[in-house]
């Protein structure tokens, strides 16, 4: 038996559709709503989300390009640093896991869900921030430690917990005041 939509019907669609496509999370999503037919399946495109829920983050509808041009330009920035240097090996693979789930992800919120670090504009943040510790990384170079320079060895003072004006920590290879 055919079913014949009537104008009530039509406008039932039109308006679940619209609430389809503005409530649900980023990507192509199924919109499942029971008439006295079998169900209708309606597949609503919502490409960005209305809010983020966080005070002057607002939501970001390129979300995709902007974390794949950062990323790439992390790696680019990295390549400069030692090879040796711990820092650019946690980086570099923290980059490229986020990468690779920024190429994988259907939507935003499949993405969201694989790294769990946050939403898409808070990864965004996260990303653009890194840079700048790059550039304070490459500026300072704290892997290469000058020749002859020595650290203070710190050792613990057992009891010293209990003293009102304690000074829990003396330099190992300090004598500290008023010792000779």
């Amino acid at each position: 038996k055919a079913h014949r939509a009537s104008s009530a019907s039509v406008s039932i669609m039109a308006v679940l559709l619209r609430h389809c496509g503005t409530k649900l999370r980023g990507g192509l999503k199924t919109c499942s709503v029971g008439f006295s037919t079998p169900h209708l399946h309606l597949r609503a495109f919502a490409s960005a989300k209305e809010t983020t829920g966080i005070v002057g983050l607002k939501p970001e509808a390129d979300w995709r390009a902007k974390l794949t041009a950062v990323y790439e330009k992390t790696l680019a920035e990295a390549s400069m640093l030692p090879d040796s240097a711990a820092y650019k090996k946690l980086l570099v693979a923290l980059t490229n896991e986020r990468l690779a789930a920024v190429g994988k992800a259907e939507d935003y919120s499949a993405l969201e869900d694989a790294v769990a670090c946050g939403q898409v504009e808070q990864l965004l943040q996260q990303a653009e921030d890194e840079l700048g510790v790059l550039e304070l990384m490459k500026r300072e170079k704290p892997w290469e430690v000058p020749t002859g320079h020595a650290v203070p060895v710190l050792q613990f003072k057992p009891g010293s917990e209990h003293n009102p004006n304690f000074d829990r920590w003396s330099k190992f290879d300090w004598p500290g005041p008023g010792k000779p």
